[in-house]
């Protein structure tokens, strides 16, 4: 368990013990802040008949792993819980309405009945309406968990009837130390938000290799549908648009003088052309936030289409 879930666990705990535990939880935070491993734990310490204190934090309470219960979960064999998982990029209706039919039977060697939902944000429309349903009408000793990397891609109305959790992993040296980042460990912003590609080597060589290849296709416009490829491959794809194109800009104000492979892409291109193509970026980051039901290959491949007539544009004006 992350260290610096601790507080959470500990306030869950108090709940646990009080016998006032939240029917609705939405559990909030960027990828790898720790949302999946808490609610694992919850829901663990939830259906555990012996459920005990922990010896090195008292105030956190943890499954026993020998009763039938613990070992039902561990196997993923555990009648009164159930796991909803959203097929391709989106959670419809059908496996929300199957929650409700869950909750609805009476739990089979338990007390209470949980529901784990990993990805809240690919809910459709309907989905969430039907979820609002289970929400506002909850059945008896049961406990639902939702978690969410883009809590603004659920519906206010969602939001407002679950007991919402914000997951902030800490940065600087306390994130540091954790992580083990001993080339970093002086600077007290280490990570500050939280980037995989700033501590993962395997994702920061991905990212310097996707860098190059789109600084190459703003300054040539060759290499569109490896372009296309890369943003649909990786699940950091969109951001990483945005992040090399914010830093094309910075560099062509000046502000990062010190990159040379962004200078000579932003020498290339002028301010407006650079803010044309990063407002392009940032309605599509929006409309995969908002739409659940997107076409994310369709509107990647619009996007790109979109920023090569940008680019066409500008060449014609020289």
């Amino acid at each position: 368990m992350k260290s610096w879930l601790a507080k959470e666990q500990a306030l869950f705990s108090q709940h646990i013990i009080a016998g006032n535990l939240p029917h609705a939880i939405l559990i909030s935070g960027v990828k790898g802040s720790g949302k999946e491993e808490l609610a694992n734990w919850l829901i663990q310490v939830i259906q555990c008949t012996q459920a005990i204190s922990d010896s090195s934090q008292k105030d956190i309470l943890q499954p026993c792993h020998q009763c039938k219960h613990c070992k039902l979960l561990l196997k993923d064999n555990y009648p009164d819980h159930s796991t909803v998982i959203a097929e391709k990029n989106s959670l419809g209706v059908d496996s929300v309405r199957k929650v409700s039919a869950f909750f609805e039977r009476t739990a089979q060697i338990g007390t209470i009945k949980t529901v784990l939902i990993p990805q809240a944000d690919k809910m459709t429309v309907a989905a969430a309406n039907a979820l609002l349903k289970t929400l506002e009408e909850p059945s008896d000793n049961s406990i639902i968990i939702l978690l969410s990397d883009e809590r603004d891609a659920l519906l206010p109305t969602i939001i407002s009837r679950c007991r919402l959790f914000e997951i902030r992993p800490p940065s600087g040296d306390v994130l540091a130390q954790h992580i083990n980042v001993s080339s970093n460990s002086t600077n007290a912003f280490t990570n500050l938000s939280h980037l995989p590609e700033l501590t993962q080597v395997e994702v920061a060589d991905e990212y310097r290799l996707f860098e190059g290849v789109f600084l190459h296709y703003l300054a040539s416009r060759d290499g569109r549908s490896q372009i296309i490829k890369m943003v649909l491959a990786s699940p950091y794809g969109l951001r990483w648009l945005e992040k090399v194109t914010t830093q094309a800009m910075r560099t062509s104000n000046d502000w990062n003088s010190d990159q040379s492979n962004m200078q000579n892409a932003s020498s290339l291109l002028n301010k407006d052309t650079l803010w044309h193509i990063y407002n392009k970026i940032i309605a599509t980051i929006n409309k995969s936030k908002t739409l659940s039901q997107v076409n994310l290959q369709f509107i990647i491949e619009k996007l790109i289409v979109d920023i090569d007539n940008i680019l066409i544009y500008e060449q014609s004006q020289e």
